[in-house]
């Protein structure tokens, strides 16, 4: 664990990777959305992606780092990390983007996004899952409410795990079970 900095966003993980491993997918597509914009602001049409290419870059580098950071799973775990606040944004910026795609306003976008996942993915998804998959991660990501300071402190500072800290991880279990995540 690294020391917390003022520019650093404390994320209470789930102990069980699955949410993250299956996102192989989005960082894939992320990677593919990062080539094509800086193809596109070397031929001068730099906004044909809507972004340039460092944001989209930076979100599939963020989902391929904590990936490979998740320790196995250990159902009812929890693991605490220290997110950059630019990581954080950058995949938020990538999200609105998708939604964007999502609602055709970002033409470009969507039909990168369609053909890599129907064609390239088995199963195959829609631009519909995809920002689905993308909102379920950046919803453990961002999850702001006092139980996850409340564990993210105990955790930080090898804190007993007494009542409030078993209450405060419920809570944050049941936040991410409404979010899709099986904790």
């Amino acid at each position: 664990m690294t020391k917390q900095r003022a520019a650093d966003y404390p994320c209470v993980l789930p102990g069980d990777p699955t949410w993250i491993h299956d996102a192989q997918y989005l960082q894939d597509i992320l990677n593919s959305l990062a080539a094509a914009a800086a193809i596109a602001h070397d031929h001068a049409d730099p906004e044909r992606y809507v972004l340039p290419h460092l944001p989209y870059q930076v979100a599939a580098d963020t989902l391929g780092q904590i990936r490979s950071d998740m320790p196995p799973a250990r159902p009812g775990a929890l693991f605490l990390i220290d997110l950059p606040t630019f990581q954080l944004e950058a995949l938020r910026q990538a999200l609105d983007v998708l939604r964007r795609a999502q609602d055709a306003d970002a033409d470009q976008v969507l039909d990168l996004v369609r053909d890599y996942a129907t064609h390239c993915l088995l199963p195959p998804r829609s631009i519909d899952d995809v920002v689905t998959d993308t909102q379920r991660i950046l919803a453990v990501l961002s999850l702001d409410i006092p139980a996850v300071r409340t564990v993210a402190t105990t955790l930080l500072l090898d804190g007993e795990h007494d009542t409030g800290f078993r209450s405060a991880r419920d809570e944050l279990l049941d936040a991410w079970r409404a979010a899709g995540i099986d904790p």
